[in-house]
């Protein structure tokens, strides 16, 4: 089974905010960005995932209308609808969200204390924000899902693609379960906004296609 895993696109607040799972604006680059990632996605996803955070959302969900099939008419002189279109299945899930900040979310960067910040980025993996995650939370609930929904989905479907719509942390942290690489090294991992990431998965062996296209 190919799955992709797409990092949502850029967004509104830019890079110097700890946003992690509020909801934000997109950027006004939006549609150029989905329509180059288009480019990189087959069109016959068996199933899109998603965090069901807003910037995920409507990126899964124009994914799916931009690969329905189905009968088109014109609806307008240049203008087509796509008639008893099927569309992939959206499912949204929860454990796909992105880190969560605590009572950081939403504060600039800058604006953290320096020593409470240092405290966390030394050890990010077990020290938690202020009621908040650390990045080990975020592996095992990410692990969690992909031995509850996709192995089990390669084993009954192996030949459909299969289309997951996250963040950043998420996607650093599959890469870490299917490379066995360090959570510490985690952001090693440069994933831009609006980029593709695919892998195959065949039994229990992973191959990685490319990163970040």
């Amino acid at each position: 089974m190919d799955i992709y895993l797409i990092r949502h696109t850029e967004v509104a607040v830019g890079r110097s905010v700890a946003y992690g799972q509020s909801n934000v604006e997109l950027a006004d680059n939006y549609e150029d960005q989905r329509d180059k990632l288009l480019l990189h996605l087959p069109e016959d996803p068996h199933l899109i995932f998603s965090s069901p955070l807003t910037r995920c959302r409507q990126l899964a969900e124009d994914l799916s209308l931009a690969l329905a099939t189905g009968s088109q008419i014109e609806v307008a002189p240049g203008q087509t609808s796509v008639v008893d279109a099927i569309r992939p299945v959206v499912r949204y899930d929860d454990r796909l969200k992105e880190f969560h900040f605590g009572d950081w979310e939403m504060t600039p960067w800058a604006d953290i204390g320096r020593d409470a910040l240092d405290t966390w980025m030394v050890d990010f993996v077990n020290v938690p924000t202020p009621n908040g995650e650390n990045f080990r939370h975020v592996f095992d609930r990410v692990g969690a899902f992909w031995h509850e929904q996709i192995i089990p989905l390669a084993e009954q479907q192996p030949g459909q693609p299969v289309f997951i719509v996250s963040h950043g942390g998420v996607i650093r942290a599959l890469l870490c379960l299917f490379l066995d690489l360090s959570l510490q090294n985690a952001y090693r991992l440069n994933l831009d906004y609006g980029a593709v990431t695919k892998l195959t998965l065949t039994g229990s062996s992973y191959t990685i296609q490319y990163i970040n296209r």
